[in-house]
Order: structure tokens, then C-alpha cells, then sequence
């Protein structure tokens, strides 16, 4: 993630940004033969910021000559209006990275396992995606789809080939737009590639039971059909647990780093869409010995009696209870600095009955307000 990157990269990207707005506002004023040789200074520039092992010292170097050449390209320029540009912008990111590091993070739920509590993406495929065309496949209108997209975070996918063509599933690739929205390339024989919002393997969902890798598809048939919601969009708290310690119940970020029994399970691009954050309810702190046993949990020899784990053992309203599982620990007894992470869909959740406890470092912050979409769960996390 770019936050943890060193400090002397972040400010080479901060002067990049800076040199392309120069460029842009003063494009009239500087001469082409100097505009080339900026070019060329800036992509040397570039070469080093990508560099792993660049050191602060080299990229300070490159930097004073990439700004030296930029000064000297307008006659009538004056050295700090770039400065002032680069300081407005690189003021603006603090601004930002800080209430990020030390406030409020924003998190979207990727999988199923705090539902019905959280959701994740979900993918509804038609029920006769694979028929040809003219099936009673029918969307919402323009304004009916807005709505969806706010009060669901619903997006509509309705994928028809263009032509005879043999879809090459297997190849399918995530690419993100605009750095915050990925979209799944469906590539084919022939070259064509379709682009649809969405998740690779949720859109995989979508794809008609009638299209396999390899197998040509006819004009005019469907490939993917059907619609996927968004997973909430919560936003963590990540001030209150450097003043205070977390609490049995509250549902919690952290991040998966040095936990042994996850990295070995899970390749980096396999964890949480390679963010490398879960999301669970705090089963047990410090110095509490925990217990399962399906559909209650335990905790110091009473059964749990905080909100959230009652909903769970309720079995009600689409919980279903603490379940056990091949392999998974029912018993903990947690040391100090230990936390216990439990999902709350416990049938479909990978948590500490299957790799163990969290570490306090490890802790990000507790999960406060769902703010999108609307329709769910919109509102204050219990």
C-alpha cells in the first residue's frame, strides 16, 4: 500500500504531479526543444522512483536537476511557483494520509463471512442467463438503476456476444479504473475482450452455465447476466483503541500480516483481494478462555452475553449459530496481547477457530458506520 511506502518516494510522486501541472499551465511559454529535454529528465526521474533499492540521496539528486530544468525552460519563471504548487499538493496528501493513519479509514466488506451482520459482494445470476436471445431478461431504467446503485450498490450486468466467438474464461483478468473501481476483462479467441464492472470471481458467477473455456458462443447469446451488489462500506475507527483497549463484542479491523496460519493459506493476491485486512467480531480479549459449541459460544464458563454473539446463537433472522469444522480450534485461552477474531456467518467464515488469535499489534481499529449503500445496513455498527 502506498502509505507505508518511504517518505522520499512519496515526495517524488508528489514532484512528478507537480512537474506535469507546470508543464501543462506554462506549455505556451517553453520552447519544444526544452519541452523534450524535460521529458526525457522527467522519465530518468521516473526510472529511479521505480527503482527498489533508489536511495533518498540519488532521488534528491535527480529531483534538484528534473526542478533545475523546469526553472530554466521559462525565462520570466520564478523558481517558487513550482515550489508553491508542489507544497500545496504535498500539504493536501498529509492532510488526507493523516486522517487516514490516525482517524477514520474507510473499508469495503469484500466476502460473506460477518452476514447478516455485514455484507459482502454477492452475486445474483439470472435465472435464465444461459437461454438465447429474446429470454424475459429485463433491467430497471436509467433512474431505477441510480436508485439500485445507491440504496443496494447494485450494478446490472448484461453481456451478449457481439459475434460468433470462443470465450477464454480462464484467461479473464481484474483491471482497476480510476485506481478505486475494478472491472474483469473477458478475453476471446478472436481478440475481442469485453470489460464488465466487477470482481473476477463474482462476475465468473454471473457467467451462463452454457459458456465454458473454450467453448464458442453464438452472436447474440448471452455470456454474463445478472446483477452484483456491493459489499458495505464501513468506516473504521482507528483514534479510540490508542486510548482505550478493545472490547469483547465490537466488530474490528486488522490486518493479517505475521499471522502464520493465514499467509500460509493464502497467497497475497488471494487475501482479502490483496488488501491484507479482515473484518470479524472480537470474540474474546486477553485472559479469556473461549468455548464452541454449536450453536453457543462460551466464554470463562458462561455463555456469551454481549449483542452481537446473541444474534449469532440465536439461529434467527439468518444467523446460524457458532458452527465447528474439520480442523478448527474450539478451545482458546488467550495469553496477553491475544484477541480472538469470529465471523459472524460462522458457517463460511475462515477466522481464529482455523488460524488462531490476533495480535494486539495487529488491531487497526473498530468498525463504526456503514455509510454506503443505504438500503442494508446503513447506519451505526452493533
Amino acid at each position: 500500500m502506498s502509505f507505508f511506502k518511504p517518505k522520499h518516494i512519496k515526495e517524488g510522486k508528489l514532484l512528478l504531479k507537480g512537474v506535469r501541472k507546470f508543464v501543462r499551465y506554462n506549455r505556451d511559454l517553453i520552447k519544444d526543444e526544452q519541452a523534450k529535454k524535460i521529458e526525457v529528465i522527467e522519465g530518468e526521474f521516473r526510472e529511479k522512483l521505480d527503482q527498489a533499492e533508489v536511495t533518498e540521496d540519488e532521488l534528491n539528486k535527480a529531483a534538484v536537476e528534473l526542478t533545475d530544468v523546469c526553472e530554466k525552460s521559462v525565462p520570466s519563471y520564478k523558481s517558487s511557483m513550482l515550489k508553491e504548487n508542489l507544497e500545496v499538493i504535498f500539504v493536501a496528501v498529509v492532510i488526507a494520509m493523516g486522517i487516514r493513519a490516525y482517524f477514520v479509514q474507510p473499508f469495503k466488506i469484500p466476502t460473506g463471512s460477518m452476514q447478516p451482520t455485514l455484507n459482502g459482494i454477492i452475486a445474483y445470476p439470472h435465472k435464465q442467463a444461459h437461454s438465447v436471445e429474446g429470454s424475459d431478461y429485463t433491467e430497471p431504467g436509467r433512474f431505477g438503476q441510480i436508485w439500485e446503485k445507491l440504496y443496494y450498490g447494485r450494478n446490472y450486468i448484461n453481456l451478449v456476444a457481439e459475434g460468433s466467438d470462443t470465450v477464454l474464461l480462464s484467461q479473464m483478468e481484474e483491471v482497476k479504473f480510476l485506481r478505486f473501481f475494478t472491472r474483469t476483462e473477458i478475453p476471446c479467441s478472436s481478440g475481442r475482450v469485453y470489460t464488465v464492472s466487477g470482481t473476477k470471481k463474482k462476475v465468473r458467477e454471473l457467467i451462463t452455465n452454457s459458456v465454458r473455456h473454450n467453448q464458442v458462443v453464438k452472436k447474440g447469446q448471452p455470456i454474463a447476466r445478472g446483477y452484483i451488489d456491493t459489499g458495505d462500506q464501513v468506516l473504521v475507527d482507528k483514534f479510540s483503541y490508542h486510548w482505550i483497549k478493545p472490547k469483547r463484542g465490537e466488530v474490528f479491523v486488522f490486518v493479517t500480516r505475521g499471522i502464520d496460519g493465514i499467509e500460509r493459506t493464502f497467497s497475497p493476491d488471494q487475501r482479502m483481494g490483496g488488501a491484507q485486512h479482515y473484518i470479524k467480531r472480537l470474540g474474546g480479549v486477553p485472559g479469556d478462555e473461549l468455548k464452541v459449541e454449536p450453536p453457543n459460544l462460551f466464554i470463562n464458563g458462561k455463555l456469551a452475553e454481549e449483542e452481537g454473539f446473541r444474534n449469532v446463537m440465536s439461529k434467527e433472522n439468518g444467523y446460524n449459530g457458532y458452527t465447528s469444522g474439520v480442523g478448527y480450534q474450539l478451545d482458546f485461552k488467550l495469553g496477553d496481547e491475544e484477541y480472538v477474531a469470529l465471523g459472524d456467518n460462522s458457517g463460511n467464515s475462515y477466522d481464529s477457530r482455523g488460524w488462531g488469535v490476533v495480535p494486539r499489534d495487529n488491531i487497526v481499529g473498530r468498525a463504526l458506520y456503514v455509510y454506503l449503500p443505504i438500503g442494508h445496513h446503513w447506519g451505526r455498527i452493533h
